[in-house]
């Protein structure tokens, strides 16, 4: 059977974008001969390969970006990706309302949009960066940049569909994601053409992949490379199933296919192989940003052809917009491949290519390429067409081709904005958001355990008194066993001086409870048990790590005394400067006050501060006077207030 009859003359759309993908781990590039990839292969030969395909960044999250809004990324403040560090509070990583994705222009021309897998754009802090606000009518994915492929507790609260957290069932997340393409394509009727997003997590870390599949490859002797081959394979296979069904349902003609990977392999890290390419995810090497990149359109584009020239991922999205009959946006960086590789037009569609990545930059004017890497403060140039592989750093041979790119470079980079966040803080700024595990949010964090048999954030059972949060952690088990733990992995950042630890507990039942937390890859105890009342009231259960120096990279909640029907809640695992239980959120002082200046008014400055779990309002005064109150983590204030004239008050008006 056959979708209904709907607007034939406008093709649909299938973007696919892998995850990390090596340059030499694609079949139709022959470098690889350990790696097998005959769906992706078939596409590509039907489709015109680009030799010289770019992404604008090493990087996941600003690559991301660039190819959905077609410009530069850095244009709006996405050097890197989200991280803690910004210059205030007032900047929220995501894409600028001001540059709209391809998504946001196709949904308004009558297209339906659906995003499946990874976003990696915002959307953790700010609703506005969610994939539904971008331009998608339908989401199913996780919001970060990172995922494990199992989820054997079902606790994924990162993962959304649509706008809200969900769990995720326990299936092989790259088959998940496929399923999901493949029943959408299944289900699809309508008279307005698709746009569909697919952007799976493979061949990301962590190297996971299904038994039956690792055993294919047990000829390769390097066990992380047979991981990693084993996990390009399911991906390529889901991409044959997701073919095979807009055949069956008579949509492959009509649709428009592009592959692409987001930047370089990483091979001390995945295993993947950029080879003949010098550099790997991270730098400005050829092996960090060109990356495995064709079109796939036997309707309108020639078939089984080569590209030479340079392309960018930006040239994707004005490249669909001519295919759908869509007026192009103003703010475009791209180029409309259409007429190049259709030999329409002599010249190449790129003279100059630009890229900005947190302290690296890099520029592109034909076959010269100068970049700069501030870890290794050396400013490098090469001869891409007689150096391919950059062998030959020809600094010192031709200043003159040095100054000339660096004016090119600083012309292009004067357009930029001076916004940013990332993982560096001399790049971006030092302001650093304060994350509490308090499961309202939407976290990147998992949790685990082999001995409770329901890990899951549930509505709190008991919304008063000490905890008002709306969503709790709830644990159970049903055995006879009397220790049970629940491992947390990637703890919220800590300071280098830990403190204290508080934990919020409920139960109906008394057991003890020991924190062990994890710095680097070492675990510590100090052998802190804590005592909890079974009062089926909460509890702050408070854990002295104050003489433990370095950051917590993992933690481990142990209970002792468990009964065999043990139902448990956590809530608001944080760290603070505070020894004494907690028992009355109101009555605690705020800490970490911070003063930083505006980037929007430059009259005032940012007062900030750590925030504090179930408060739901800050009243702020100066010299005694009330002058704000609050839902955010912070204020603007006049220039001219001093901190120590400041107070902050907490209010929680839930009841």
């Amino acid at each position: 059977m056959t979708a209904s009859i709907f607007a034939q003359d406008r093709p649909n759309f299938l973007i696919i974008v892998a995850d990390d993908l090596g340059y030499a781990d694609v079949g139709y590039h022959h470098l690889s001969k350990d790696i097998p990839t005959p769906n992706i292969d078939q596409l590509a030969k039907k489709g015109v390969a680009f030799k010289n395909g770019y992404v604008t960044a090493p990087v996941c999250g600003p690559s991301r970006a660039a190819l959905l809004t077609g410009s530069y990324q850095q244009r709006f403040g996405f050097k890197d990706n989200p991280g803690p560090f910004r210059p205030s509070p007032e900047v929220v990583p995501g894409i600028s309302s001001e540059f709209p994705t391809i998504a946001e222009i196709l949904q308004s021309n009558d297209y339906q949009t659906v995003a499946i897998g990874k976003w990696h754009l915002g959307g953790q802090e700010g609703e506005e960066f969610l994939p539904i606000n971008k331009g998608f009518d339908h989401y199913y994915g996780f919001l970060g940049g990172a995922s494990s492929y199992y989820f054997e507790d079902e606790c994924s609260q990162f993962f959304m569909e649509d706008d809200q957290p969900i769990q995720t069932p326990n299936v092989y997340l790259t088959d998940l994601f496929g399923q999901k393409a493949i029943n959408y394509f299944d289900q699809y009727e309508s008279e307005k053409p698709f746009f569909m997003y697919w952007a799976p997590n493979a061949v990301h870390t962590p190297l996971q992949a299904p038994k039956e599949v690792i055993k294919k490859f047990d000829h390769i002797k390097d066990p992380a490379r047979r991981k990693l081959v084993a996990m390009q394979y399911v991906m390529d296979q889901n991409i044959g199933k997701m073919v095979d069904k807009l055949k069956e349902r008579g949509l492959y003609d009509n649709t428009f296919i592009v592959f692409i990977s987001d930047n370089g392999g990483k091979p001390d890290d995945n295993a993947s192989l950029n080879l003949p390419l010098n550099g790997q995810k991270g730098t400005l090497y050829e092996g960090g940003i060109k990356i495995p990149y064709f079109m796939h359109y036997p309707k309108e584009i020639p078939q089984g052809k080569t590209f030479e020239p340079m392309v960018t991922s930006m040239d994707i999205y004005p490249t669909i917009l001519n295919l759908a009959g869509v007026e192009a946006p103003k703010h475009l960086n791209g180029e409309n491949l259409l007429p190049y590789i259709k030999w329409e037009k002599d010249e190449d569609p790129h003279q100059q290519l630009f890229w900005k990545n947190a302290n690296k930059w890099c520029v592109r004017d034909g076959d010269w390429k100068l970049f700069f890497d501030q870890k290794n403060k050396k400013v490098r140039l090469y001869n891409i067409a007689k150096d391919p592989y950059e062998k030959n750093d020809l600094f010192d041979v031709h200043p003159e081709e040095v100054s000339r790119l660096k004016e090119i470079y600083a012309k292009w980079n004067e357009r930029n904005s001076s916004l940013a966040w990332g993982w560096n803080p001399a790049a971006v700024g030092k302001y650093k958001v304060h994350t509490q595990f308090t499961f309202e949010d939407i976290i990147p964090e998992k949790f685990h355990s082999d001995q409770f048999n329901q890990v899951l954030v549930i509505e709190n059972p008991h919304r008063k008194g000490l905890n008002k949060s709306a969503y709790v952690l709830g644990l159970s088990k049903d055995d006879e066993a009397s220790t049970a733990s629940v491992v947390v992995k990637h703890t919220p950042l800590t300071g280098k001086e830990l403190g204290h630890c508080h934990l919020k507990l409920l139960s109906d039942q008394s057991f003890d409870v020991e924190l062990k937390i994890v710095l680097g890859e070492e675990k510590i105890s100090k052998k802190i048990i804590k005592k909890y009342e079974g009062t089926g009231e909460w509890q702050d259960l408070v854990f002295d790590y104050a003489d433990v120096k370095g950051r917590v990279k993992g933690m481990e909640v142990v209970f002792h005394g468990l009964t065999s029907s043990s139902k448990i809640y956590l809530d608001d695992i944080w760290w603070n400067k505070q020894a004494q239980p907690i028992i009355k959120n109101e009555d605690f002082k705020v800490e970490q006050k911070q003063f930083f200046p505006s980037v929007h008014q430059k009259n005032k400055k940012v007062l900030t501060w750590k925030p504090v779990p179930n408060i739901n309002r800050y009243d702020i005064y100066h010299k005694g006077e009330l002058i704000q109150s609050t839902s955010e983590k912070y204020v603007l204030i006049p220039k001219a207030y001093k901190p120590k004239d400041i107070t902050i008050k907490l209010q929680n008006d839930i009841q």
